[in-house]
């Protein structure tokens, strides 16, 4: 089995833990993923750290937009996921 996942990651001010749980999804033994991180409007560092894991890895699709909450944030990656 090698099927593409999609993994979606809202994100909301989330910079305390953000470096973390990119590299939990990243570091798992299955690689045969795409990872859709979607900035949900964040004030804080979390779109410069999201960017920096994005110039490192192919697999991250990144989405910044203002803020409009968790379930639309869910529906749009699942509409980007492939």
């Amino acid at each position: 089995m090698n099927d593409l996942i999609s993994v979606i990651l809202p994100v909301f001010n989330g910079e305390k833990y953000l470096s973390e749980s990119i590299e939990s999804i990243l570091n798992q033994t299955y690689a045969n993923f795409e990872f859709i991180i979607i900035n949900d409007g964040s004030s804080d560092k979390s779109l410069k750290i999201i960017n920096k894991y994005n110039k490192l890895d192919k697999r991250i699709l990144v989405i910044s937009r203002g803020n409009k909450g968790l379930i639309a944030s869910l529906n749009e990656g699942i509409e980007k996921s492939k």
